[in-house]
């Protein structure tokens, strides 16, 4: 008897902790895709962004860091060049499904539509920088959570594939007021890391298509 009116007691002090967390979670999530749409919604209303950039590449192979800077230009929605300044030479540029990159003596110039990976890299630079990771984990089935910190929003994409291709885990920062990118890590499963820094944003101000352009040489 003792036994049953116990069992009885656990199973309804069970609901009510099920429902109480089921609640907790269902606010949580609906905090998160608010914040996520205000991302997106902000930056929708960016036709261009420039600024300045940090890159820091960490080796785990080597056991070191490298940094470099430069500018960084952005309009529409598949136009996107990082200009570096030290070291000069190096250049990056996404034009369309066109991805051309400069690293020391090296050329390398993808058609994305033909090249998966690089189209992975490709579309994980420009869904971050346009506020919309909701997007990218979706497409790459990838988890993703959004919180609200002291020195901006927080959103944090966490891959579930099993074959270790692409990155591991990418971690952003969007600015608490204009929404833009400020921070964004990129960890790749061989444990290498890639961190942009952004500084001096200025938008919808008129850029160069110059500054898109491929060179022919």
């Amino acid at each position: 008897m003792y036994l049953n009116q116990w069992w009885t007691l656990f199973l309804k002090n069970m609901k009510k902790v099920l429902f109480t967390l089921c609640l907790f979670v269902s606010t949580l999530l609906h905090a998160q895709n608010a914040t996520l749409a205000e991302i997106e919604k902000a930056n929708a209303g960016y036709n261009t962004i420039q600024g300045k950039f940090v890159q820091t590449k960490t080796l785990v192979a080597k056991g070191n860091s490298v940094k470099s800077d430069g500018l960084l230009y952005i309009s529409g929605e598949n136009q996107m060049a990082q200009h570096y300044q030290a070291p000069s030479t190096d250049l990056l540029i996404i034009n369309g499904n066109d991805f051309f990159m400069i690293r020391g003596k090296k050329k390398n110039r993808f058609n994305t539509a033909k090249n998966k990976m690089m189209r992975g890299l490709r579309n994980t630079l420009l869904y971050c920088v346009h506020g919309r990771p909701a997007v990218l984990a979706q497409e790459n089935g990838a988890e993703i959570t959004a919180v609200k910190k002291a020195n901006g929003y927080e959103v944090v994409l966490t891959s579930t594939k099993k074959t270790p291709r692409g990155y591991a885990k990418i971690v952003l920062l969007y600015d608490l007021k204009t929404k833009l990118l400020t921070r964004m890590q990129m960890d790749e499963y061989n444990g290498n890391s890639t961190l942009y820094e952004m500084n001096g944003l200025k938008t919808n101000q008129p850029i160069d298509t110059s500054m898109y352009a491929i060179p022919e040489k």
